[in-house]
C-alpha cells in the first residue's frame, strides 16, 4: 500500500525499494495516519502480523493498545529509539526492539528507510504468553531473530504457501515460539552498551541470513551492504574467503537459488520469467538466463515447462 499524499518523486523512490512489480498495489490514505507515518507499506495476504514500513517519519508514536500485543520492530539501517513512560531501548540495524503494545510508545529513528515489523496479538492459552519486560533489545546475532527474520522473509516474497487457514496457523504459532526463544536468549546475554568503538562484529550466519532478507535489492553490493551493516568491507571479505568464495558468489547463488523455487513453484507464484529475474535484482535477463543454466544444467524455461509438465501429471493421475 502506497500513500496517497506523496509527490512523484518519492512514489518512484519507493517502486524502486518495494520488492516485487508485480505485487497489487493498493492506497494506504495519508502517511501522516498511516503505521509509522510510513510512505509505504508493504504486508501479505493473508495477514500474519507481518510488516514492512517504507520511509518511516523521524518521529512517530504507537497509540496504546486496549488488547496485549507484542511487537518485534527492526531497522534495516540507521538507528532506532522505543521510550514508554521511564523506559528507553536503542537499537541499531539489524537489531530489534521487543514491546508490549498496552503501552504508549513513542518512535525516533535517524537514518532509518525501513522498518520490519512482527506483531502478535497474544493467545488465550497462558502457555503461549511470550513474557517480556516491557521492552527490550535484541542484539543482531540472536539466533532466534535470525530465524525470525529469514522464514517472515520467504513468507513475504511468497515462497511459503499459505493457502489454508491451518498453514497461517501454524506459521503463527511457529513465529511466536521464534519471539519467545528470542527473549530468552537475549536474558541470557549481557546487554552491552551499543556504540561505534565496542559494537561486536556480525558472524557469518547473521551476515548471511540478512543477505537472504536483502536478496532483491539491485543494489546489494560489497560496498552497500558492508555500509548498511556497520562493518567494513575488508571484514566480508574475510568471512566469506574462510568458505573459499566471495560475497559477489553467495549472493548470485542466493538469487538464484530463490528464481528456481519461483519457478518450480508456478502454480502459487506464476509470473513471467523475466518478473522473476528483474525482481531478484538481475538486471539483464540473458545474463540471468546463461547463470541459471550454468548453474543448474538447463534454461529457466525448461525449468518452468518440467514444473507444469509434473503439474499436468500430477492432475491426470487423480
Amino acid at each position: 500500500m502506497v500513500a496517497d499524499d506523496i509527490d512523484k518523486a518519492q512514489r518512484a523512490r519507493l517502486e524502486q525499494h518495494l520488492p516485487s512489480k508485480s505485487a497489487p498495489r493498493g492506497s494506504l490514505g495519508s502517511f501522516q495516519s498511516a503505521p509509522f507515518k510510513s510512505k509505504a507499506i508493504l504486508r501479505m495476504t493473508p495477514d500474519l502480523g507481518l510488516m514492512s514500513c517504507f520511509e518511516p517519519a523521524a518521529r512517530s508514536v504507537m497509540p496504546q493498545s486496549e488488547t496485549r500485543k507484542i511487537v518485534v520492530i527492526r531497522p534495516s539501517d540507521g538507528i532506532l529509539v522505543a521510550e514508554q513512560q521511564d523506559r528507553r531501548k536503542t537499537c541499531f540495524q539489524r537489531e530489534a526492539i521487543i514491546l508490549d503494545a498496552t503501552e504508549e510508545t513513542t518512535f525516533i529513528a535517524t537514518g532509518v528507510s525501513r522498518f520490519d515489523c512482527f506483531i502478535l496479538s497474544e493467545a488465550a492459552d497462558p502457555q503461549s504468553i511470550v513474557n517480556i519486560n516491557r521492552m527490550e533489545r535484541i542484539n543482531q546475532d540472536n539466533g532466534a531473530l535470525i530465524v525470525l527474520g529469514h522464514y517472515a522473509a520467504a513468507l513475504m516474497r511468497g515462497l511459503l504457501p499459505m493457502d489454508s487457514a491451518a498453514l497461517a496457523s501454524l506459521a503463527t504459532d511457529y513465529m511466536r515460539n521464534l519471539v519467545s526463544a528470542m527473549v530468552d536468549i537475549a536474558r541470557l546475554t549481557p546487554d552491552l552498551p551499543r556504540n561505534a568503538l565496542n559494537r561486536t562484529q556480525p558472524s557469518l550466519i547473521a551476515i548471511k541470513a540478512d543477505i537472504e532478507v536483502r536478496v532483491a535489492e539491485k543494489d546489494l553490493s560489497l560496498t552497500s551492504f558492508a555500509t548498511a551493516r556497520g562493518v567494513t568491507v575488508r571484514h566480508l571479505q574475510k568471512l566469506f574467503e574462510a568458505e573459499g568464495r566471495t560475497f559477489s558468489d553467495y549472493v548470485l547463488e542466493r538469487r538464484l537459488e530463490r528464481a528456481r523455487q519461483l519457478l518450480l513453484n508456478f502454480v502459487a507464484a506464476p509470473r513471467p520469467i523475466s518478473t522473476i529475474a528483474f525482481d531478484l535484482g538481475f538486471g539483464d535477463l540473458s545474463y540471468f538466463n546463461r547463470t541459471f543454466k550454468k548453474r543448474f544444467g538447463i534454461t529457466p524455461r525448461e525449468t518452468r515447462a518440467r514444473s507444469i509438465a509434473l503439474v499436468n501429471a500430477s492432475d491426470a493421475a487423480d
